[in-house]
C-alpha cells in the first residue's frame, strides 16, 4: 500500500511539473518573438522620425509628444512601440487602475528602470504577452508598408529610382520573310 501511494503521489508530480514547463516555455517564446520584432524594427530605419512619430501616436492613439517622450529616455523604436503596445494591452485589461496612456506608460517605465522584463511586467499584470507581440508586429508590418509606400513613388528598394523611368527597350524587329523558292522544272516526256 505504502508503495502505490508514493508511486501515485511522485507520478502526479511528474505530470504536475511536465504541463507546467510548456507554459513557462511559451512566455520565453513570446519574449523572443518580442525581442526579434524590437530588432527589426530598430534596424528599419527607412522611414524619417517624424514620419515614425505620427506614425506610432496614430496607431496607438496617444499625442506625438507622448512618443517623442518615450524616445527622449534613449529607447529604440522598437523599444517605443513595445512599450506603447504594452501600455494599451494594460488600458483594455485594467481600465479601472490605469485608464489612460499616459498612467499606463508611467508605471510600465516604472517596472522597466527597476530591471523587469516583458513578460514578467505582463505577469505582474495579469495578462498575456501574445496580444503585445501581435501589436508590435503590426507596428512592425505599419511602418514596413508606410516607408514602401513612401519609397516607391521615385525610388526603388535599393534606392535607385524605380523602373518606370528607364528607357523602354525597343521592339524586336520584324522577322524576316524566306524568299521564294522557284517551281521545280517540268520533266521532259519520255519517249518511248
Amino acid at each position: 500500500m505504502n508503495g502505490t501511494l508514493t508511486t501515485a503521489i511522485l507520478g502526479a508530480l511528474i505530470l504536475l511539473f511536465s504541463l507546467s514547463t510548456p507554459l513557462w516555455a511559451r512566455v520565453d517564446a513570446d519574449e523572443a518573438q518580442l525581442e526579434t520584432v524590437r530588432k527589426e524594427i530598430d534596424r528599419d530605419s527607412r522611414k524619417s522620425e517624424a514620419g515614425k512619430i505620427q506614425s506610432l501616436a496614430r496607431q496607438f492613439n496617444v499625442t506625438p509628444e507622448a512618443v517623442q517622450d518615450l524616445r527622449a529616455n534613449k529607447q529604440g523604436w522598437g523599444e517605443t512601440a513595445i512599450e506603447l503596445a504594452m501600455a494599451q494591452q494594460l488600458v483594455q485589461t485594467d481600465a479601472t487602475t490605469y485608464p489612460t496612456m499616459t498612467e499606463a506608460l508611467n508605471r510600465i517605465e516604472t517596472l522597466r528602470s527597476q530591471k523587469m522584463g516583458w513578460g514578467k511586467i505582463a505577469n505582474y499584470f495579469g495578462f498575456k504577452l501574445g496580444p503585445v507581440v501581435s501589436a508590435a508586429q503590426q507596428v512592425r508590418n505599419e511602418l514596413r508598408n508606410e516607408s514602401r509606400a513612401a519609397g516607391t513613388s521615385n525610388t526603388g528598394k535599393s534606392g535607385k529610382p524605380a523602373t518606370a523611368t528607364r528607357v523602354e527597350r525597343a521592339g524586336r524587329p520584324e522577322r524576316l520573310s524566306r524568299p521564294e523558292r522557284p517551281a521545280r522544272p517540268e520533266r521532259a516526256a519520255r519517249v518511248h
